[in-house]
């Protein structure tokens, strides 16, 4: 059956901000990058950057936005150097002028002695970071970044982070970030869009998302390990949701920490010792699988 990649999906961003965009494969977070960088048109409603439509005339909008595509689009048979040339031509700008931050963020990401390769030598992270290069020339107003960890190791993610976190407070440079690193997403945005099917179903702060949808949990663990499913009997009895292991159980479920402490009294006051209570905060991936199910 047809549906709409995009349904009624209405959202603006704030000026400075990082917005994370989470879904299930399928979800219409390509579409809406696509939709948003003027390669797509949608067939009812409107998209504005900076108040004009990214498909008009002149390009003016396009102009200031950058994006870092899941795919690494480059012509293999030029240089690094070359393809940054006309990335930086496209954008209207001059080498001569911009070379010298190409330099120094080559450096900075660790592909200075790459710039002369033909970018077919490069490997899969370099090719990202040279691809994160190119989408921040200029200091875009908005950068759009599709999955821009993939192919990144550990360092590189750190560096990207840091390198966004810059560009927003110097610039203030507005990003939509999508990612199936849900807990990148939770570190780095302080907003995040959770759509499926095309419809926004969630929008809120991480910590709102996860404090709301997600479930926060308690691990018990008695003293004596033979005591572990008396214990999950009581606390079944006050109706918790409850997992027992081999030596310890743990519950779930919204205000866990206040809900707990009546069945662990009378626990005790049963004869059960209990060894420790570690409580878990909700996350923003408990919220996401809250709400998306298995479609997450």
């Amino acid at each position: 059956m047809d549906r709409n990649a995009v349904d009624h999906l209405s959202f603006t961003l704030d000026t400075g901000s990082v917005v994370g965009l989470l879904g299930p494969n399928g979800a219409g977070k390509s579409t809406l990058t696509k939709l948003v960088c003027g390669i797509a048109v949608p067939d009812s409603g409107t998209v504005r950057l900076f108040g004009r439509r990214p498909d008009e005339h002149g390009g003016r909008a396009k102009a200031e936005l950058g994006v870092v595509h899941q795919s690494a689009p480059f012509d293999m048979m030029l240089t690094a150097s070359d393809n940054l040339r006309i990335a930086t031509a496209f954008k209207g700008l001059s080498w001569r002028a911009v070379r010298p931050w190409v330099d120094a963020r080559a450096e900075e990401f660790g592909i200075a002695g790459k710039l002369s390769q033909l970018v077919f030598t490069l490997s899969g992270g370099e090719r990202r970071r040279l691809q994160l290069i190119r989408a921040l020339l200029g200091g875009p107003r908005l950068l759009l970044l599709d999955e821009p960890s993939a192919g990144l190791d550990v360092a590189g993610r750190r560096q990207l982070w840091q390198q966004l976190d810059r560009l927003r407070r110097e610039r203030d440079t507005t990003v939509l970030w999508t990612s199936h690193y849900v807990e990148e997403l939770e570190r780095n945005c302080g907003r995040i869009l959770i759509v499926d099917r095309g419809r926004l179903v969630e929008s809120g702060t991480p910590r709102r998302l996860a404090d709301t949808f997600g479930r926060p949990s308690a691990v018990v663990r008695p003293a004596t390990p033979r005591d572990t499913q008396a214990l999950a009997a009581v606390l079944d009895r006050y109706g918790l949701t409850s997992v027992r292991g081999e030596e310890t159980v743990q519950v779930t479920g919204v205000d866990v920490r206040e809900r707990i402490r009546e069945p662990l009294d009378q626990a005790r006051a049963a004869g059960i010792t209990i060894a420790s209570v570690e409580y878990q905060a909700a996350s923003l991936e408990d919220a996401f699988m809250e709400l998306v199910g298995e479609r997450a």
